[in-house]
């Protein structure tokens, strides 16, 4: 009876990982191909104004949505394993009144700051995004109380139905109002980009209505735990002291999640500001200055990086794969497929990130050019966009290292360890930045530069952490050359065919059919190298038949 009952939970406990695991590759995918079409709304002013204010947003945001729901779903599961429904609630209602309280003052200090952070960033007209997305902060720390109760509950579906609520209300709302805003006022882009930020606080409160109405019906139909067997609680728990264990668990996982967040807001402050002086002292007038800035931001963040962020969504699954993988053989003590799963992920983290480093180096202009209407139709924007891709692909590389290792790393046990490397390549990053962009004529590529450092000093560390922890033997052959030896070739290839096609006046289809070419070249190059093993396979879904394709017997 007992081990029936262990084998329901665990059958549980995967499936609801499958479910959120599911619903967070869509929201990433979505998330991925939102700024896109977004952009061909708005326009690159418009879209400057909209990355302005969305690290702010992201950095108040970690407060509520980072640490509190994990600490919540732990204590709740906690009271729920000795039986404890009362106790379970009573973390519940402490966490939703720290949660409402966090809720109103992240509120209200956006809202009344908005103003000197549109200004402080170089960009005024920020202050209406800023002003659009604050209610958001609100509507997201009330949800989050009820995702972390219904996760402890190991009811992951609510939060799952939430998330993918969230996103489509995001792109029906926010890119209807900012074509009603672009359309009515054409001349103030500030508007459209505050429309498109409505639209995601309307989805936040539309994800807070799912997840509240998922509660209700589960409790209406007493499909949530009532009441369960296990010893009496004889003591309770204050909600002061409940409250205090929620933060200690929290602050932790906040401080380490706000990292990207604050580099972003770092981004936000220099980059306008910086390139702007610089545009002044050339002779431009403030205006000319100003605008060419807030131009060149919008590049980087809203053409640039959501390109390379695409590559992410392989690896975030790869890393959710290897999670449990590499968890379950730790807790069992099995040295060896610690190490195989873990030297598993390093190769096929090169094996998806080398060729989309080489991909983008390549076509990341043409195909901005297919995506983005401002990067088509000018030719200034084109080139400068080209130029910050040539370095900012060399990004992806070490950015698909660090998601994967990061996956590896957790599974060992040491969830910190990545977010230490972060930090130190977070902190090279602003540096970085500010002198290449001050003090050489690099401009917005200083920026691009500093990113790929940032990457590179996490992903390296990450990396050597994970040899030295499992004592792994790696083969840099098969782990590191073979992919960039691939990859190169696939470039070169890629190049010819798109050269090609454009010297005849065909550069969307060259685009296209290179694309095409160049994942057919790498694959068979791949094939002929062999680089993985069939024992690197057998954590993959349907291994036998990439074992197949590889010729691996």
């Amino acid at each position: 009876m007992e081990s029936s009952v262990k084998a329901t939970k665990k059958t549980s406990f995967v499936q609801g990982a499958a479910i959120l695991g599911i619903a967070g590759l869509l929201v990433k995918i979505i998330g991925a191909v939102y700024r896109i079409p977004l952009a061909n709304i708005v326009g690159k002013t418009g879209m400057s104004y909209y990355e302005v204010a969305y690290p702010y947003y992201s950095w108040l945001l970690v407060i509520s949505s980072a640490g509190l729901p994990t600490a919540i779903s732990k204590l709740v599961s906690e009271r729920i394993a000795l039986g404890d429904v009362a106790g379970a609630k009573k973390v519940f209602r402490s966490a939703m009144r720290l949660l409402f309280i966090i809720g109103v003052a992240t509120t209200i200090l956006l809202f009344a700051a908005s103003g000197g952070i549109a200004k402080l960033s170089g960009a005024p007209e920020a202050m209406y995004s800023l002003m659009a997305l604050s209610p958001a902060l609100f509507f997201v720390s009330i949800m989050c109380a009820y995702r972390g109760y219904l996760q402890g509950m190991q009811c992951m579906t609510g939060t799952a139905l939430s998330q993918l609520a969230e996103q489509f209300v995001k792109l029906i709302i926010g890119f209807s109002l900012a074509a009603m805003f672009i359309k009515s006022h054409p001349d103030r882009p500030e508007l459209a980009a505050m429309g498109a930020l409505i639209g995601v606080s309307i989805s936040e409160l539309a994800a807070l209505g799912v997840i509240v109405g998922y509660y209700l019906v589960r409790m209406k139909r007493g499909t949530l735990p009532v009441c369960l067997p296990g010893r009496n609680v004889t003591q309770q728990a204050t909600l002061s002291e409940i409250t205090k264990k929620l933060l200690l668990i929290a602050i932790p996982i906040t401080i380490g999640a706000s990292i990207m967040p604050v580099t972003g807001i770092a981004d936000s402050i220099f980059i306008i500001n910086i390139l702007r002086g610089r545009g002044i002292a050339s002779g431009l007038s403030y205006e000319a200055a100003a605008d060419a800035a807030k131009g060149a931001y919008a590049v980087l963040r809203s053409y640039v990086t959501p390109l390379i962020n695409m590559p992410a969504v392989l690896t975030l699954a790869l890393s959710m794969s290897l999670v449990p993988a590499i968890s379950h053989a730790v807790t069992r003590r099995e040295r060896r497929t610690v190490n195989s799963a873990s030297r598993t992920g390093i190769k096929l983290a090169m094996f998806i990130g080398a060729p989309c480093a080489a991909g983008l180096f390549v076509l990341g202009g043409p195909i901005m050019a297919l995506l983005f209407r401002d990067v088509r139709n000018d030719e200034a924007t084109f080139l400068l966009a080209q130029k910050v891709m040539y370095f900012a692909a060399i990004g992806v590389l070490f950015l698909s290292l660090v998601q994967t290792l990061t996956g590896i790393i957790q599974g060992i046990g040491k969830p910190r360890v990545p977010v230490y490397f972060l930090a130190v390549g977070g902190v090279v990053k602003v540096v970085s930045m500010i002198i290449l962009m001050r003090f050489t004529r690099l401009g917005i590529l200083g920026a691009a530069i500093s990113t790929v450092l940032c990457y590179a000093i996490a992903g390296i560390g990450d990396t050597i952490y994970v040899i030295k922890k499992t004592g792994m033997s790696l083969s840099y052959e098969d782990t590191f050359f073979k992919p960039i030896a691939a990859s190169l070739l696939m470039g070169f290839i890629v190049f010819v065919v798109y050269s090609f096609a454009r010297t005849l006046g065909h550069p969307t289809v060259g685009t296209l059919a290179a694309i095409v070419v160049g994942i057919a070249v790498y694959i068979a190059a791949m094939i002929l190298m062999r680089p993985f093993s069939a024992s690197d396979l057998e954590f993959l879904p349907k291994s036998r038949l990439v074992a197949k394709l590889f010729r691996i017997n």
